[in-house]
């Protein structure tokens, strides 16, 4: 299947008479006026990658035929792609567009650069969306956008919201930065058609409708993490708790399907992370709404999600008792409040100890860095590993939970030694040990994380050339012996998501000695190495504010673009 241009979306009758369809559901007016049978309408993304292999391939015949052009002239069988989606069915988890190449000598058309949107919608379902994942780590809703935005409608809010969302993770490739300008102003028509969708009695019990707001919360994380450090702005708690109200007005009774409770435990995953992010506490479900989130199942994510939402209540304590003016009183509270701390820390841990026994990492044994023969420079190791230690994991999405695992339990240290730290040396003694377990194990979940850098980034240091961060020519990841390299799969789900998985872990490495207020909680240069990870990972994402985030520029020293 090849790209043909901008599609008519309209029905078949209204195409053949070449005359404008309103696309009206379940007919539209010029079939109802003419007293025809409306025949529907095509799924939109079948009519972007139409089966016109046969067309093109004429065509290519008929020029050959030309004197004039027929040593300029390449067979469609020797420059096209083709691309085919595939599924068991519409309800399916388990599609995929496939994307198949005839080697050629010349370079195959850009196919897309007169649509950009359609190009955005494809790359994003492509790396973002059909990616196959271990069921225990599922834990969002893009698994399930596919189907709804296969049956929605071209203006819809859910079909403006994948559109705002395509063209935001887009615009941040530094060779299509004008898509940052279209994902805004599509944002704005889909916030509004949103707005509207959720006042109606009928859509605003639809699956869609959750899903448009889900999306439109995903738009403002991609773009607050593309201007500033913080991972949240205001507009994300807005769209948090309007999905949650729309949970709960929706009501147990729409809420049963399998896409529902999946979009379920992406509201309830997304209010929890916030709550610890801003140091809140979280506010506990309505008993209607217990009673509607009582439906996810309980997998290895959901119990990490369940554990972690005492972190919120516990970040959200720390700032009030570490406020406390010194007195017998306010050190019998903090005291208090250090067992509490403990006691959460040993909640937390124990999740590790009931996770799939195929979720752990292995070593990795083999990692292929820039050879200098080939670059003319060489670029030192730990410019892509902590340590020479790497570790392999199932995917990259069970690599993301163990590091958010990791990062609630140096959220936890961190709170811990802040108490220890405000009790002054008078208590010393009474929690030395304590203190020093504490730091034993921050170390050792952020050698954890740091050994999970190179799975999720390899050798990839620009988003450059004109697969932007997707791209993954000439990247390499490290792997064990015994297994060989990584697979396809992997190579493209890292290049487009590597960066994004690591960005809260990081964030959590590089403020723990802050938080701490102890400065030996982390490896001596610990902090600044994942500092300046976070400054890579801008550079691929054209992340202004995850660059200011590195303290040396390093990538200022050993950057440079990969072959495109």
């Amino acid at each position: 299947m090849v790209y043909q241009g901008k599609p008519s979306t309209g029905c078949a009758n209204c195409r053949k008479r070449k005359i404008k369809c309103d696309e009206g559901r379940p007919a539209c007016s010029q079939c109802i006026k003419t007293k025809r049978t409306c025949p529907g309408y095509v799924a939109r993304f079948d009519l972007v990658l139409r089966d016109q292999t046969n067309a093109v391939r004429q065509k290519a015949q008929r020029k050959k035929e030309l004197p004039s052009v027929s040593q300029k002239t390449t067979s469609s069988s020797e420059a096209s792609y083709a691309y085919a989606l595939a599924g068991s069915g519409e309800g399916s988890s388990s599609c995929a567009v496939v994307k198949r190449s005839n080697s050629s000598a010349e370079a195959v058309p850009r196919m897309f650069d007169d649509l950009p949107e359609q190009q955005a919608i494809c790359a994003f379902f492509l790396d973002f969306v059909l990616l196959p994942r271990h069921p225990d780590s599922v834990r969002g809703h893009l698994e399930h956008l596919l189907p709804l935005y296969q049956r929605t409608s071209p203006h819809s809010p859910l079909s403006l919201a994948t559109s705002s969302v395509a063209l935001a993770v887009s615009g941040n490739s530094q060779s299509r930065p004008w898509n940052q300008q279209r994902a805004r102003t599509t944002f704005g028509q889909a916030l509004k058609k949103t707005s509207a969708a959720i006042r109606d009695p009928i859509e605003s019990f639809k699956d869609e409708t959750l899903m448009a707001v889900l999306l439109l919360g995903l738009f403002e994380r991609i773009t607050a993490s593309s201007s500033a450090s913080k991972p949240y702005t205001n507009m994300t708690s807005t769209h948090n708790a309007g999905a949650a109200a729309l949970v709960k007005h929706r009501g147990r009774e729409n809420c049963t399907s399998p896409v529902a409770i999946g979009m379920l435990f992406a509201v309830r995953t997304q209010l929890v992370e916030h709550a610890i992010e801003e140091a809140t506490a979280f506010k506990r479900c309505s008993d209607g709404l217990s009673e509607i989130f009582s439906q996810i199942p309980k997998n290895a994510a959901a119990r990490l999600t369940s554990v972690t939402i005492n972190i919120a209540d516990l970040r959200s304590g720390a700032k009030s008792a570490l406020q406390l003016d010194p007195s017998p009183a306010s050190e019998k509270e903090v005291n208090d409040f250090l067992e509490y701390a403990i006691s959460i820390d040993l909640l937390v841990a124990a999740w590790a100890e009931s996770v799939p026994e195929e979720w752990f990492w292995t070593p990795a044994t083999h990692f292929d860095l820039p050879n200098p023969a080939t670059h003319g420079y060489t670029v030192p190791s730990s410019a892509f590993q902590y340590m020479e230690r790497k570790d392999i994991y199932l995917d990259l999405w069970v690599m993301s939970i163990w590091n958010q695992y990791r990062s609630a339990r140096i959220r936890i240290q961190c709170i811990i030694l802040s108490c220890i730290h405000w009790l002054g040396p008078q208590h010393e003694a009474q929690w030395y040990w304590r203190s020093v377990y504490a730091k034993m194990i921050a170390q050792q979940m952020a050698d954890d994380i740091c050994a999970s850098v190179p799975f999720a980034l390899g050798t990839k240091t620009f988003g450059g050339g004109s697969g932007g961060p997707g791209n993954r020519q000439g990247v390499e990841y490290p792997y064990a012996a015994v297994k060989g390299k990584v697979s396809d799969e992997h190579r493209r789900a890292a290049s487009a998501l590597g960066g994004w998985h690591l960005l809260d872990p990081l964030r959590t490495c590089v403020r723990a000695e802050m938080e701490s207020h102890d400065a030996t909680v982390l490896r001596p240069g610990q902090g600044n190495w994942c500092a300046e990870q976070m400054e890579r990972i801008g550079r691929i994402y054209a992340l202004s504010g995850q660059q200011r985030m590195g303290r040396q520029g390093v990538w200022d020293r050993y950057s440079y673009e990969f072959p495109t």
